[in-house]
């Protein structure tokens, strides 16, 4: 009996695999290569703080696991970072401007020609967004100049291009 509680303490310090972490992760929504190199690596530093197994890897030995990792989910279609781009336009979109989504596709590390083709389809729906947006928010022209500033910044904060905020905010419908 001792040696089953033996057993069940080692087991509990020791990690699970850089693979099943990996996959446990994109399990849960998508991730660029980018964003779940940094989990990973974000992951790898607590356990080894935690005095887990490990302790005696060097930052370029996990680094070059991550990578292997990576590069072999990439290969099987698990990791993808035109998904995750993709994903990521559908789901800030409802919220946000174009200039905001493309400096969030950017931090992730989206290649930019990608990010320009999924970039280019949102412009063009821009106006119709940001009118939709500022209609459930206040849905009235005000005359007030502070009230415009405020709808203009608010607008503007979510990463709609000025010329759009000022359509908006200046009472034009979409077509």
């Amino acid at each position: 009996m001792s040696e089953l509680a033996s057993s069940s303490k080692e087991r509990t310090k020791q990690s699970p695999s850089l693979k099943a972490r990996a996959l446990r992760l994109l399990s849960l929504r998508e991730y660029s290569r980018k964003g779940l190199a940094a989990k990973l690596a974000e992951s790898e530093a607590r356990w080894a703080k935690l005095g887990g197994d490990q302790v005696d890897q060097t930052s370029e030995s996990t680094t070059a696991q991550i990578t292997a990792v990576l590069d072999d989910f990439e290969a099987r279609g698990w990791l993808s970072d035109e998904r995750f781009a993709e994903a990521l336009v559908r789901r800030r979109s409802e919220r946000y401007g174009t200039r905001k989504i493309a400096d969030e596709l950017q931090r992730a590390g989206v290649d930019a020609a990608q990010s320009a083709v999924l970039l280019q389809s949102l412009r063009e729906t821009e106006f119709q967004r940001a009118h939709e947006l500022w209609a459930r928010k206040y849905d009235n022209v005000t005359q007030d100049q502070k009230e415009r500033a405020r709808q203009y910044r608010f607008l503007a904060s979510k990463g709609f291009s000025s010329e759009v905020v000022a359509k908006v905010v200046g009472g034009q419908k979409p077509d």
